[in-house]
């Protein structure tokens, strides 16, 4: 009886231990060098090559400036099967993953209650 105790006490403990290291790894991923932005895309500017994607998670809005060779998926839309879809591929109302730059100077605003982030996407 003994032994079964310990051994539940040890099974518990390093459950414990296990959830204790799950709660930290998001820190981790706060610090790294890249963010994916993803959502829908609500206004494509052709001119200065931006993106307004609309993020449902977490009710903001990235203003997402796209240059040469930058990193894009299309996970809903026209070209979703498309394997390297560019910036002229993308249309209004697709859904799309930006791989972006997370840097110290990005702006905030507020817009209608909504929190808009501009970024850059990153390239290759």
């Amino acid at each position: 009886m003994n032994r079964i105790t310990r051994n539940a006490i040890s099974l518990v403990a390093s459950i414990a231990l296990a959830l204790s290291f799950a709660m930290a790894a998001p820190k981790a991923e706060a610090a790294s060098k890249y963010f994916t932005a993803k959502g829908k895309v609500l206004k494509i500017d052709q001119k200065n090559r931006t993106l307004l994607v609309s993020d449902r998670e977490n009710d903001k809005l990235y203003l997402v400036s796209m240059p040469e060779g930058s990193i894009l998926k299309i996970t809903w839309g026209r070209f979703s099967r498309m394997v390297q879809p560019g910036f002229t591929d993308v249309y209004k109302n697709d859904r799309v993953q930006i791989r972006c730059h997370r840097t110290d100077s990005e702006h905030l605003a507020q817009v209608d209650g909504q929190t808009v982030v501009t970024l850059t996407a990153s390239s290759r």
